[in-house]
């Protein structure tokens, strides 16, 4: 954890001193001074970013932050949920709709090709699930796991990737949807009727079931990202304020040598 820390802030710094793409950022020995970290902890923080294409390491030049776009690695979208670093609104919106578009066709890999080992799988998934509820628990990563438990059943392990991402991204707010008791009842239902299409084979049937069960998921997805942002909009706008008292090009110039 204390690697993940020390990248989230890194990130923060970049967010609050309002680097933009193409910027040369402060040297690690400046990095390491504004955060009372080891050069060798700011150098392997800064190599994570380099390879989640975050920044760019230049030979004799120095690290530039790199543009925000598509060529950002996929992986990078989980190191901002995970350090809650927020996503902007087409992230979010973007991501909610990948997913759809892939679980879905997934349902329909599963229902195709899935095996009596996969269906013992859910089988006992749901089992625990039904333990959890009636223990008073959330379901939240039982959710994570019958979900990715029927992409498994598509017996394509690049698409498993893909899916595990947006559950990794989408683990602390899936806590805060499932807190809700009848919330867990609901969607544990709506497992139920997942696995009886599978079962029976019945892609067309999973489909529709599954964009029902999403539905709902998608839209509180995209609220609770949108409130988020607009309740950390205030507490950014100070600490960038508060920031602009030592200025970019301050913070990137090397100490003079004695």
């Amino acid at each position: 954890m204390e690697g993940l820390e020390q990248t989230a802030k890194l990130l923060e710094l970049i967010r609050e001193r309002g680097f933009k793409p193409g910027d040369k950022l402060p040297s690690e020995r400046d990095l390491a001074a504004l955060f009372g970290m080891s050069r060798s902890a700011v150098r392997e923080s800064l190599i994570r970013l380099d390879t989640l294409r975050i920044v760019e390491s230049r030979p004799k030049s120095g690290v530039y932050l790199q543009p925000y776009g598509a060529e950002r690695s996929i992986e990078a979208m989980v190191l901002f949920a995970e350090t809650n670093m927020p996503l902007t609104a087409a992230e979010v919106a973007q991501s909610v709709e990948l997913r759809s578009v892939l679980e879905s066709e997934a349902m329909r890999l599963a229902c195709l090709r899935r095996t009596q080992e996969d269906l013992d799988r859910l089988q006992k998934i749901l089992s625990d699930s039904a333990a959890a509820i009636a223990r008073g628990e959330t379901l939240a990563e039982y959710d994570a796991v019958f979900h990715k438990a029927i992409v498994a059943a598509t017996k394509n392990d690049v698409l498993l990737r893909f899916i595990n991402v947006f559950y990794l991204m989408s683990r602390k707010r899936r806590e805060i949807y499932f807190h809700e008791k009848q919330q867990s009842k609901r969607s544990h239902a709506q497992h139920l009727q997942l696995y009886g299409a599978i079962e029976a084979q019945d892609a067309e049937l999973g489909q529709q079931i599954l964009r029902r069960h999403l539905k709902g998921v998608d839209a509180y997805f995209r609220m609770f990202f949108s409130e988020t942002q607009q309740a950390a909009e205030p507490a950014r706008r100070a600490r960038k304020t508060a920031a602009a008292a030592t200025p970019k090009a301050a913070a990137a110039k090397p100490a003079a040598r004695r």
